[in-house]
């Protein structure tokens, strides 16, 4: 199951148990409101302690405007009793200091990888690790 939006988009896999959100280009309110729809639908069908993949290796920065609903976004994740959170930095970003910041709010502490087959590799050592 899919959901995408002009740039970013957000997809379950159910048999993994994990939600994979890619966000691109400059992030604004009403692309993350989608955003936050499509990850509302998508968890639906999710267990609690699933995973998540955020890559923002393609995301420029978010609007100052977008900030309230990155914040629902964590709150909605940790209600949903989300598992490992793991974001994509690449060459850390602006977005990537903006949502760093946000998460320091959070109920959940992500971890940080450089590419997605890092973050791969993290959810295959934590799975290992249960």
């Amino acid at each position: 199951m899919t959901q995408e939006n002009r740039t970013s988009t957000v997809s379950a896999n159910i048999k993994r148990n994990r939600l994979d959100i890619t966000l691109r280009g400059a992030i604004s309110k009403k692309e993350v409101e989608r955003i936050y729809t499509d990850i509302r639908f998508c968890t639906s069908d999710l267990e609690p302690g699933f995973a998540v993949i955020t890559d923002l290796t393609e995301a420029q920065f978010g609007h100052l405007s977008a900030i309230g609903t990155f914040r629902k976004i964590t709150k909605f994740l940790a209600e949903k009793q989300v598992g490992p959170v793991i974001r994509v930095v690449g060459r850390a970003n602006i977005i990537f200091r903006q949502i760093a910041k946000l998460s320091s709010e959070a109920d959940y502490k992500p971890k940080y990888t450089k590419t997605r087959e890092e973050a791969e590799m993290l959810l295959a050592e934590l799975a290992e690790r249960l």
